[in-house]
């Protein structure tokens, strides 16, 4: 009765975090990133035609932004497009549902590292709604649906005593690859330290079953494809941008770097790359301007809850001081250093979505830790008839339960409207569909967007036709241009609307910002303003057209 109880009480945490996952997901965030347009829009041309916004066939890389997003988050999003439309929750549902059977791993992973069902229980409901799985749940990132197929990986690879489950972990961390970077080095990684595990032949002996990377084999092969089918060199383009021999100037000036001092430098910058991702100041409070300035960036919280961070320290020390003990503890090592890897190689210090791939091993570490903690406050028993250990164990119990509701009201209410930036622009979502459905009266359209990539909330906002777009595909900036790649094509024109000037054009639509008055359009004849557009942000755009 008691498992079954227990059992109940799980799923009812599972759907819960459904429900938090899915509700309202068109209006938090309230605006789209350009990332999630790409990717929304990408797949309902694959949806249409088959093919990707540049015309090419099923691919398994989307060009994109030219830094050929892997393309799976998007064929997966193509039944929630179906079903719903071209939309802000079609377009996150895949995130979404990625982030509820996440928990089931989570839950499955906990039941291997805590004995005691009741606490075990008790901390699934704490992590299930940690800040980042909230909010990387509720945002459409590929390395959201990347991590949940890590975990389904990891927890097969640990748990493989059986060609069964091996194989299911091949599958689940070859599926990892397939949807994020990352991944294509993590997973290979993970399964290499699985099958040698150094720390025991270090340690202990020196014994090696050739056989355990059978299963390292089967995941390159099932690799092979991603760069088969596409150009290689291009799908490094991301790597050759962020990569740290590429970028690591800053931490010191290029002329001093000689032959010497140039090693010393680099081994230090990647020590500190490594030893970030195991720092609870990082996970809890300290926020870099690289991720306070894009979608990642969770106002008002850390990654991990208020306690969370330092209960990670705790159960970290803990894992290292039983790791000869137990291939599961070398196992939470293991995971720590192939998911950190990909991130370590890269220019910024500490970057949690080139990352997400560790979290949950540091949230299975931070349940250690908690339980350490919980285990030496049972020590103090009762003192003067008072239940010490309940009384300090509930103080711990009700910050992490207040946590969650901060948390919940953080990501829904607050943080929807805080991070908001211009990776995330306002008034399209509200005003694109009345523009679309009057700009075939015009016979150009200028479009004014400060936003990177602009273009892309114009195609998925008024549902561009994709075939009418493959058609200028050869326009847009070549493969390894960087920077601003709006282009315009027909009619469609997207820079910044110069009034003074632009007033002379003749059957011109424009949507153009709101510092242009009533009086400065009055005053051009056939000139008009049709709709000012208001968000939720009480951000504003003009419809502007001059007949």
């Amino acid at each position: 009765m008691k498992i079954k109880l227990i059992t109940i009480l799980a799923i009812l945490i599972v759907f819960l975090g459904l429900v938090l996952r899915t509700w309202g997901l068109d209006k938090s965030p309230p605006s789209l990133g350009f990332d999630e347009a790409a990717l929304g829009y990408n797949a309902y041309s694959l949806l249409k035609t088959g093919k990707d916004e540049y015309g090419n066939w099923m691919p398994l890389s989307l060009r994109s932004f030219n830094d050929f997003k892997p393309a799976l988050y998007a064929y997966l999003t193509i039944p929630f497009i179906y079903l719903f439309g071209l939309n802000a929750t079609a377009v996150r549902m895949t995130s979404a549902i990625a982030g509820t059977v996440y928990l089931v791993f989570l839950y499955l992973l906990l039941k291997k590292y805590i004995k005691n069902s009741w606490l075990c229980l008790f901390l699934f409901f704490i992590l299930s709604f940690e800040p980042w799985r909230l909010h990387f749940s509720r945002n459409a990132f590929e390395t959201n649906l990347s991590a949940m197929f890590f975990s389904g990986g990891a927890y097969f690879l640990l748990t493989s005593k059986n060609k069964f489950k091996t194989m299911l972990s091949v599958l689940f961390l070859g599926l990892s690859a397939y949807s994020y970077h990352s991944a294509r080095l993590s997973a290979p990684f993970l399964i290499l330290l699985w099958a040698v595990d150094p720390i025991k032949i270090i340690f202990k002996n020196f014994k090696f079953d050739v056989k355990k990377l059978i299963p390292l084999l089967g995941l390159i092969l099932i690799c092979v494809p991603i760069f088969m089918m596409n150009n290689s060199s291009l799908l490094l383009t991301r790597f050759r941008q962020e990569n740290v021999f590429n970028r690591f100037y800053p931490y010191a000036p290029r002329e001093l770097l000689n032959i010497f001092s140039m090693g010393y430098y680099f081994l230090g910058i990647i020590c500190g790359h490594i030893f970030s991702y195991i720092s609870p100041i990082n996970y809890n409070f300290r926020i870099y301007d690289w991720v306070k300035m894009s979608p990642q960036f969770i106002p008002g919280m850390g990654m991990l809850g208020w306690i969370e961070g330092i209960a990670f320290l705790i159960g970290f020390i803990f894992v290292i001081g039983n790791i000869l003990k137990s291939f599961k503890y070398r196992f939470l090592i293991y995971w720590m250093v192939a998911g950190i890897a990909p991130a370590a190689a890269t220019w910024t210090w500490y970057h949690p979505l080139r990352s997400l791939n560790i979290f949950m091993a540091v949230e299975i570490i931070a349940a250690l830790g908690i339980w350490r903690v919980w285990e030496m406050i049972k020590k103090m028993g009762r003192y003067r008839d008072l239940p010490v250990h309940y009384l300090i164990g509930g103080l711990i119990g009700v910050i992490m339960l207040v946590t969650i509701i901060f948390t919940i009201n953080n990501e829904l209410k607050y943080s929807a409207f805080e991070n908001n930036g211009e990776y995330q622009p306002g008034g399209y979502k509200e005003g694109m569909p009345y523009f679309a459905s009057i700009s075939d009266k015009y016979s150009k359209v200028i479009i004014d967007t400060p936003h990177a990539q602009g273009f892309i909330f114009f195609l998925f906002y008024t549902k561009f036709d994709p075939t009418t777009l493959h058609k200028y595909a050869d326009l847009r900036p070549k493969p390894g241009v960087e920077g601003n790649l709006n282009f315009d094509f027909d009619k469609y024109i997207f820079r910044r609307v110069d009034w003074p000037s632009d007033y002379k054009l003749k059957n011109t639509l424009f949507w153009t910002r709101t510092d242009i008055t009533d009086e400065e359009v009055n005053r051009v004849p056939g000139a008009k303003i049709q709709k000012r557009i208001w968000n939720a942000l009480y951000e504003t755009a003009s419809i502007i057209t001059i007949e």
